[in-house]
Formats: structure tokens, sequence, C-alpha cells
């Protein structure tokens, strides 16, 4: 029960009985009067509901005695009776919370408002009560307090949180004479998973770190999220640096422990600490974060170098060796290997996309999920532009085979800065290839693009002649919708949905929005993580033009790109597979709910009637679906379907009811899905699997 802040006295009253009686059954909220001995007189239907009262011979007893009448109420009595008491002390209106169980049987919070009435002598008259169910509010309120101080996806404090705790950390401090520890810490090797297994894999690292951190450290020690992959740590009550160091080596062993994500990989990440001590009465909260911020700059810059995680502000970095993958990058180890991306429709390669491979002293070849987690900052700059420029030289040498390609280069956000495009404007004045044909990859799911100056270096970058093609859309709705802001030329479709179509087929809508949305900005679009030839069916009968993936083709050094562009690639009946013909109902529905929307009379509704010369029905006998079987049966239904809905909107024009069409057609896709899941089950092969490629 909570106290609050008490009214202001009552005077003297006699209780008016009869006038508060034809006014109480009115009240939404729960009344009680009870006499100066505390037997209840009087109360309405809430309070007889509140307390179970039905049936119950409640009128003049006590407390006491309704407790032995309801021994389920009984600690409920009892507090009831203590406050009362409380009121008749105070002589004046006091303001309780309390927790009750209310008729549905759930628990519920009750402001109860206890006014005394007394006599003019002074005597205990009687207890006028009033019990309000605040449940709602109190939930309102706390969720507004979630959403105020707490991370959405971590449920960590957040920066607002932090600001309160860092100034009562402070004065603990000071008063126990111990050390308070700012920490600013950036987790290192985050981007590369974000890159290899997607944005939804980033979120559950974040999670589990969330998770991890408070359990690390002590009670009395305080974790927020800034935001992106940055956190604070408040470590208080510290005896010394020596206690500091102890905390940190715990915390690195947290921080470093392998992660496990739900598709069943495991990922290890790092991090990056800067430290800062609150000893001096002149150090401000913003000035510590500011201090601690520095100094974690300063372990991410030294990263390759230090020799611990960490770094007190003002000390000297003690350095160590780089990493494997760093000193295979000095070796000159790196190979550029390229993978071809398909026209659909002039059945020709078009471009590459230039990928980077290291490969040790063994022979073995690091692929990027292996070396990438070992670069930071710098590393990935000097990374894209090695593979640039060893991707220019390369280029002209296909030319000679009468194959005029463009090459897409990643490139990392981060690096995209001044020094950058004077870079890259220097490369393409020493070069022979027209910079139109370089095609420059920005991932879509950073911050960078966020940034108003982000988006001028791009337009800086376009001015150069080069092409800008934004990377793994989809993984970010945020810049979904400032897409059409951006001086982009191309968008590459996030392979996470292409993938998976064998198991999720239903992610095929959202390919058919992006197509929508790439048309729309006058963009090319690319689709990539094209795996297996069911998923080259499907996503060619949905019309996609610029494939990307192993069915077409993998990765290859570019001995191998020579021999693989002399290949004549051939054409094929679509759809060719089950996924395919599920494509293929989605593209014909749509295109039909289009003309019917623009004009139903253009369509001959006898031949919307007759489903046998629908092309669908050409497409399902040419994969041996039986003339009269359950695919048949439900195409026929579609059609009749869609038949009505012609007649109707001709006869009715206002009406936009598509429930029916709707169902038939969904039942249609979902018989389909059913029989190629159950055909590739029965193959050995499950719908889901797919080569999952390195």
């Amino acid at each position: 029960m909570t106290n609050h802040t008490p009214a202001k006295p009552v005077q003297e009253y006699d209780f008016p009985g009869k006038q508060l009686y034809a006014l109480i059954e009115a009240f939404p909220d729960a009344f009680f009067f009870k006499d100066d001995a505390g037997r209840w007189q009087i109360i309405n239907e809430p309070a007889k509901r509140l307390f179970h009262l039905e049936g119950i011979p409640w009128k003049g007893k006590t407390d006491m005695e309704l407790a032995e009448l309801r021994p389920d109420f009984r600690e409920i009595h009892a507090a009831c009776i203590a406050d009362d008491e409380k009121a008749w002390q105070a002589k004046q209106l006091i303001i309780i919370e309390e927790k009750m169980v209310c008729e549905e049987g759930h628990q519920a919070t009750y402001e109860t408002r206890k006014l005394p009435l007394f006599k003019e002598n002074g005597e205990r008259s009687g207890l006028l009560i009033i019990a309000r169910d605040i449940t709602a509010q109190k939930a309102a309120e706390e969720r507004i307090k979630q959403m105020a101080f707490y991370d959405d996806l971590t449920a960590l404090p957040n920066r607002r949180f932090l600001e309160i705790q860092m100034e009562q950390a402070m004065v603990r401090a000071k008063r126990h004479n111990r050390l308070l520890a700012v920490c600013m810490m950036d987790m290192d090797g985050f981007k590369p998973v974000n890159d290899t297994y997607g944005h939804e894999a980033g979120d559950e690292v974040l999670v589990t770190l969330g998770k991890r951190l408070p359990e690390a450290l002590r009670k009395s020690d305080f974790v927020a999220r800034l935001g992106g992959d940055e956190f604070v740590l408040l470590l208080e009550d510290l005896e010394d640096l020596d206690d500091l160091a102890h905390t940190m080596k715990k915390l690195e062993g947290t921080i470093t422990a392998p992660i496990s994500l739900s598709h069943g990989e495991s990922v290890q990440i790092g991090a990056s600490i800067g430290v800062a001590i609150y000893f001096r009465d002149t150090d401000a909260g913003d000035t510590l974060l500011r201090l601690a911020d520095q100094a974690m700059y300063e372990s991410k810059t030294n990263k390759a170098d230090r020799e611990r995680f960490w770094v007190l502000f003002g000390e000297e970095i003690h350095k160590q060796q780089r990493t494997p993958a760093q000193q295979l990058l000095d070796a000159g180890a790196l190979e550029v290997w390229y993978q071809p991306i398909l026209d659909n429709r002039a059945r020709k390669i078009v471009g590459i996309e230039a990928l980077a491979r290291l490969r040790d002293k063994d022979g073995t070849l690091w692929p990027p999920a292996k070396f990438l987690p070992q670069l930071q900052g710098a590393g990935f700059f000097d990374l894209s532009k090695t593979v640039l420029t060893q991707t220019l030289a390369d280029l002209p040498t296909l030319d000679t085979q009468d194959c005029r390609l463009w090459v897409s280069v990643n490139i990392d956000p981060v690096s995209v800065s001044e020094g950058c495009i004077a870079c890259l404007q220097e490369m393409i004045a020493q070069g022979s290839v027209d910079p139109s044909r370089i095609t420059l990859e920005i991932l879509e799911g950073s911050d960078f693009l966020e940034q108003q100056k982000a988006l001028d270096h791009l337009l800086e970058m376009k001015a150069l002649g080069v092409h800008l093609a934004l990377d793994d859309v989809g993984s970010a709705y945020s810049s979904l919708l400032r897409l059409k802001d951006m001086p982009i030329d191309e968008i590459k479709l996030d392979q996470g949905f292409i993938r998976t179509l064998e198991d999720r087929p239903q992610d095929l809508h959202f390919v058919g929005a992006i197509q929508d949305l790439a048309a729309d900005l006058g963009v090319d679009l690319v689709v990539e993580g094209v795996e297996t030839e069911d998923i080259l069916d499907a996503v060619t009968v949905m019309g996609a033009s610029l494939l990307q993936g192993y069915a077409i083709a993998k990765p290859m050094p570019l001995a191998e790109l020579r021999e693989c562009l002399q290949n004549t690639l051939s054409y094929r009946r679509r759809p060719a597979s089950l996924l395919g013909l599920y494509a293929s109902q989605l593209v014909n529905h749509s295109a039909l709910k289009k003309m019917l929307h623009q004009n139903p009379r253009l369509v001959d509704r006898m031949t919307l009637v007759d489903a046998a010369t629908c092309p669908f029905h050409d497409d399902m006998r040419h994969l041996g679906v039986d003339d009269g079987g359950p695919l048949d049966r439900l195409h026929q239904e579609y059609h009749r379907a869609i038949a009505a809905m012609d007649a109707l909107l001709i006869s009715s024009p206002a009406n936009d009811d598509w429930s029916a069409v709707e169902r038939a057609q969904k039942a249609l896709g979902q018989a389909i899905i059913g029989l190629y899941r159950k055909n590739k089950t029965e193959d050995g092969h499950p719908a889901c699997e797919a080569e999952n490629p390195a």
C-alpha cells in the first residue's frame, strides 16, 4: 500500500445518510459507509461485487466479522481495518493504493479514498470510502515509463534513465569515498554479423548481450543501451583499479562467449570499451561520458594493436600484434572473385559482383564470414580499395571476349568520406574503365543513410559518373521510406528473402512489392540469393530481370569467369516447378485484379468463367497436374469467383468486396504450396533445403 499526500483536514460533520444513499447507486466506483464502530452500513453494487458479497448478510458487520464469512478475503479485511484507523488518526482524507482481486478473477489496483466524519463534540461519526479501479491507468503509466526510460529492443535502460542514474551514482561514490567507473562500450564484429546473417540476427545479438551484461555485473552496477551497438556501464563501489581490471576480465568473457542464433548458426563478437573514473566534484555526468567516449575511440582505433579490449582515459595504449586476417592482407593474400549477374530477359550475363577472398599459407580460402570480423575502420576501406583496384585492372581483359560487363563493388558505409571520394576520383582518372560501368554497393541497414552529410557524399560520388546501388534492401524499413530521396541507380533485394523462398513461398508477395517499388522509382532491381533451380524458376515467372546466385553461377576467380562467359545459356519453359507455378498464379491474379479495377468491361466474362482458356491451365498440364484433380478444381473455382466479381463490378462499380476472390486465390495458392512441399519431402529434399554459399 502506498500513502499519498493527505488532503486538507475535514471539519466536524454529521453524516446525512438518506441524502447520500440516493446518490451512491449511480457511482461507477465502489462506495462504502462505515459507522463509528467500523460496521458496514451502506455499500453500492460495485462495492458488493468487489468484496464478493452477493448473498452474504453484510449490513451491520465489521471487517473482522465479514472476514469470518469470507475467509479468502481475511487479509484484505485486516488491511482495511488498519487503513481505517490511519484515517481516524489523521482526522482528514487519506488516499491509498491497494491490490484487490476483481470479479473477473484477475488482480487489479484500486485507489481508495477514506474520509473520516466527526460529530460536533469530536466523537467519531462514520467513515466514507470510495475505491476506484486504476489498473488501466497504472498500466498506461508503466508503458509510458517503459517507453521513456527503456530501450525497446533490449529492455535495458536508455539514455534518459542513464542520466538520472549517473547523478545518483556520483552522489553515492562521493558519500562512500569509492571509485565510480563510467564505461562506454562499442561492439566489434557486429557489422559482419548483420552483413552475413541479416539484421534480425544482429537484433538477436543485441538482445542476448542485453541479458548477459547485467547478469555478469553486480546488482549495484548499471547497464544502458545508447542505440545501435553502443552501451554504457556504470561500475560502482570500486576499491581500486585492480578491482576494475577484475570486473573487466569477467566482462570480456561474457561478451566474447559464442551467441547462438535462432537459425542454428553461432557467432562471436568483441568489444571496445573506454573508461572514465569519477574522482572529483568538478566532473559532471556528461563530461564523464565524453571522456569515456574518447577513450573508447582510442581503443577502437587501435583495435589491431591493443593489448586489452578496454582503455582508461588518459593512459597510453599497450599495442599487440595484428590479427591473422590483417597479416594476410598485409602479405598480399587477397584474391578477387567474381559472381555473374544474369539479365533474365536477354538471357546473357551483363554484370559481375567483385567479392573478396583471402588465401592463407596452406592454400585454404577464407570466406568473408571468417575474415571480416577481424577488420575494423580503416581495414574495411583498405579492403574495398584493393578490390576495386584489382577489378578495374581485370575488367578490360574481359572486353576482349566481346563481353562489355559492368561490375559492382561493396563499399563499407563508414568508409564513405571526403577521403574516399578523393581516392575514387584518382582511381577513375588513372584507369581505362568508363565510370558508368562501376556500381558501388552501399549496405542499407546502417545509420549512415540517415545522415544528411552521407547523402551529400553520395551525390559527390554520383557526380564522378559511377552508379550507386543500395544493398540488402528490405532489411531496414526506414531506408525504404527514403529511397526516393537517395541518388540510387539500383537496389539489391536482401537475399534473406530469396534463399528461403522454398520454405516461405509467401515471401514472393514481398518480391513483387519491391519490383513495383523499383519500377516506380525508375531504378534497376537485382535479385540475389537465387541458389536453386526452383527459386530461379519462381523469380523468373515473377518477372525479375537481373538475377544473381548459385543457380546461375557461383563466385569464381577471373580465369574461370572467362570460361563461364563463353557458355551459351539454354532456354527453358517457365514455370518448370510447382514453386514457379505458385508464382504464376500470383502474377496472373495481380494482373487480372488490376485490369478489372481499371475497366471490368475489357475482359470477356465467358473467357473468365472457362478456366481451360487460362494460360495457367496450360502451365498445370505441362507440370503433370491432372485435369479434374484437386488443383484443377480449385483453379476452376477461382475463375468462377473472379468472373462473378467482374459481373458485379459492371453492375455495381462502387462494390469493392473481393473477399470471395481472395479466398479462392488463397486456397489455390495453399494447395500448390502443399503439393510442392509433399513432392519435395517424397524426393528426400525438404522444401527449405538450399545450398548455403560461403
